[in-house]
């Protein structure tokens, strides 16, 4: 792999590292422009010293590129890149060079268009713009993360993608591993059949989509960790690890069926917050954690919830009765269609749609309007809630006319 050895440390050691008072400020360097950032950082590079804080180092490789320092600094192999306010910095030359260029020049134009959709969604909840530049590294694959991926935890089963400090952000261009690489090969060599490329070509495109969801997902890390500002940010007592990574799942829309079970829990807390209590209750949560509370205060005054066991306890509960009325409605709704292929003389259009009725019914009363239009407004989840409401009635009451006309029928 080609990245500068200094990252390659700062991989293990950045979120361990201690912190001088002085050194606090390199945790969230605020610079208007990238000029600004890099001449502060070509500034920074020969005071960085072995006692060093990892921020201050991140500042200084996440900022440098080719040309900055003389030959012997890791950026003579950097290329930059400026995207809107990302910063954006990767290899000048990589191992598997035509398929990983390519998913640069595609990354880098769907930068705009992801940071637009997140900066409207993380407005309507109430975060501040972010002030200055970004610090992103494209490395090039998950083996970058291989020291993380060892000791991460059942929460975390895989790292795909790491924020340290307030705004320095660590993706790979390839989630497929040399490990992953050398089996496909293996397996290749003993069945001919396999189509070798195709695989690859489909493993890559599957990465592009991991890229993608994964840089939003940090986006939301530094941008909740700028509005929290330093100290605050890392206080895990006031701010613990659900929230920010269910903040994280649940605002930058992150593929449920992807993410481990731990931040498959954190994100459904989250939908629970959002459907059960509605959209606005969630923008004040936020209102009042970004605004100084801690994350428990914050929890008890805007939901009357106790603490984080009863809040993943409701959620579970509501989760699961949930599916259960799904599951429920699938099987009436199959046993209604299933006897009128039988041929049985019962009203089983009006039957169908009673239960449609019934069910838009329950999706409304479970948040559906809130899930779907709740960022658009309370004046939109009102519209949405009548116009389901109101389809609802009418599917109902179709139903229920088919049902007695039927029977009228039979009985004459």
């Amino acid at each position: 792999m080609r990245f500068p050895p200094t990252l390659g440390c700062l991989l293990s050691m950045a979120v361990v590292s201690g912190l001088g008072a002085d050194d606090r400020r390199w945790e969230n360097p605020i610079y208007e422009t990238a000029s600004d950032a890099v001449a502060a950082a070509t500034m920074e590079a020969p005071r960085i010293t072995p006692g060093s804080s990892a921020a201050h180092r991140l500042f200084v490789d996440l900022s440098l590129a080719e040309n900055d320092m003389d030959g012997g600094h890791p950026s003579s192999g950097i290329t930059r890149v400026v995207v809107e306010d990302v910063l954006v910095t990767h290899p000048s030359a990589f191992s598997r060079e035509a398929v990983q260029r390519r998913t640069v020049e595609r990354f880098l134009a769907e930068i705009p268009r992801q940071v637009s959709v997140l900066d409207r969604r993380l407005a309507r909840f109430g975060y501040p713009e972010l002030p200055g530049m970004v610090y992103l590294r494209l490395v090039e694959s998950v083996d970058a993360f291989s020291n993380l991926n060892r000791a991460s935890s059942g929460k975390m089963s895989r790292v795909g993608g790491v924020t340290y400090y307030c705004r320095y952000v660590v993706l790979p261009l390839s989630y497929v591993s040399r490990e992953g690489l050398d089996e496909l090969r293996r397996s290749g060599g003993l069945n001919p059949s396999t189509d070798i490329e195709a695989t690859v070509r489909q493993w890559q495109n599957e990465s592009f989509a991991n890229l993608v969801n994964t840089f939003r997902h940090e986006m939301v890390h530094v941008h909740t960790n700028t509005a929290l500002g330093v100290p605050r940010y890392s206080n895990r007592s006031a701010y613990p690890t659900w929230f920010h990574e269910g903040t994280a799942t649940y605002l930058a829309a992150d593929p449920h069926a992807g993410l481990s079970q731990g931040y498959q829990e954190y994100q459904e807390a989250f939908f629970f917050l959002a459907q059960r209590y509605g959209i606005p209750r969630l923008q004040q949560f936020y209102a009042d954690v970004l605004g100084g509370s801690g994350v428990a205060t914050a929890l008890t005054q805007v939901y009357g919830i106790a603490d984080a066991s009863r809040l993943f306890s409701a959620s579970y509960r509501w989760h699961r009765s949930r599916e259960l009325i799904k599951t429920a409605l699938w099987i009436v709704g199959l046993v209604v269609v299933v006897a009128a292929f039988r041929g049985g003389d019962r009203p089983y259009i009006g039957a169908l749609q009673v239960l449609g009725a019934v069910a838009l019914a329950l999706a409304l009363a479970t948040g559906l309007a809130e899930h779907l239009f709740g960022l658009r407004g309370p004046e939109v989840v009102m519209a949405a809630k009548i116009g389901i409401a109101l389809v609802a009635v009418g599917l109902g009451t179709m139903g229920v006319r088919r049902v007695r006309r039927h029977r009228k029928q039979s009985v004459a």
